[in-house]
């Protein structure tokens, strides 16, 4: 079994000093009693910083950790760090079963996270996005994956909708979003303004990860190729990515305040 050497970078913001004390102590505890091996955990000083408000107080955490593949997306979901570094190994190859049943557990848990939370999968206005060119042919897609090291994939997402036509294109550009090439798409009405929309769509390690948590398909199916390469880089970018969004459903409307107001402050100096 491949061990996954990582950094976990995780900023604690709060509206006060004890709050951003308390999910520093819980983070450091809980990743002491998790399956991974902590190798050391720092602490930074907790900053007070105005601006900010309603988060005005954040610390650091950095902990050096090493587990399976598995234990730190798992890590990563539990603790929403802001960052991740990823030490070793320089690449893994994943078999697409394993990585199948990988990202399905992630997405159940991501939906357990969101629901202790009371938060939900937020859909970007997308109207001025352009709707994707759908379909490709076997050329394309042989360039695609075994010259572009893309990833072919069948995946099923439930959108509520007013009608077919607009669960289809409102689906498609998401993709076009997430960077994501469409080869099909399929759209059947499931009850009460609900749709499954079902397609088979192209696309890198890391907006396939990007996908799966944010969208929380109901089904995924890697098709191509057997044998998944990963590089170190691609799964930091996908963990950080994830780690990030969790990040921004722990914090809620407070996080984007103390942005709003963090940019609005930085404009007027």
């Amino acid at each position: 079994m491949v061990m996954v050497g990582a950094v976990l970078y995780v900023e604690a913001l709060g509206r006060t000093r004890l709050a951003v004390e308390e999910r520093v102590k819980k983070t450091k505890e809980g990743l002491e009693g998790s399956g991974l091996r902590v190798k050391y955990v720092d602490v930074g000083e907790v900053i007070e910083d105005e601006a900010m408000d309603p988060l005005r107080f954040s610390a650091l955490l950095e902990a050096g950790v090493e587990g399976t593949l598995e234990e730190v997306f798992t890590a990563v979901v539990a603790y929403a760090p802001t960052l991740v570094e990823i030490l070793s190994p320089g690449r893994l190859e994943i078999d697409r079963s394993a990585l199948e049943s990988l990202l399905l557990g992630i997405r159940d848990e991501v939906l357990l996270r969101m629901k202790e939370l009371g938060a939900s999968p937020v859909v970007p206005d997308v109207r001025e996005v352009p709707s994707p060119p759908i379909g490709f042919d076997e050329e394309e897609l042989w360039e695609i994956i075994y010259q572009g090291r893309g990833i072919l994939y069948g995946v099923s997402i439930s959108m509520k909708a007013p009608d077919k036509k607009t669960a289809g294109d409102l689906v498609s550009r998401l993709l076009l979003v997430e960077g994501c090439g469409i080869n099909s798409l399929n759209v059947m009405e499931a009850g009460n303004g609900l749709f499954n929309v079902d397609i088979e769509a192209v696309s890198s390690f890391e907006s396939m990860v990007s996908l799966v948590a944010r969208y929380l398909p109901r089904r995924l199916e890697i098709m191509e190729p057997e044998v998944i390469d990963v590089t170190a880089a691609e799964l930091q970018n996908s963990l950080s990515d994830l780690g990030a969004f969790l990040n921004s459903l722990l914090m809620g409307e407070d996080f984007e305040k103390a942005y709003e107001r963090d940019t609005f402050s930085f404009k007027l100096a």
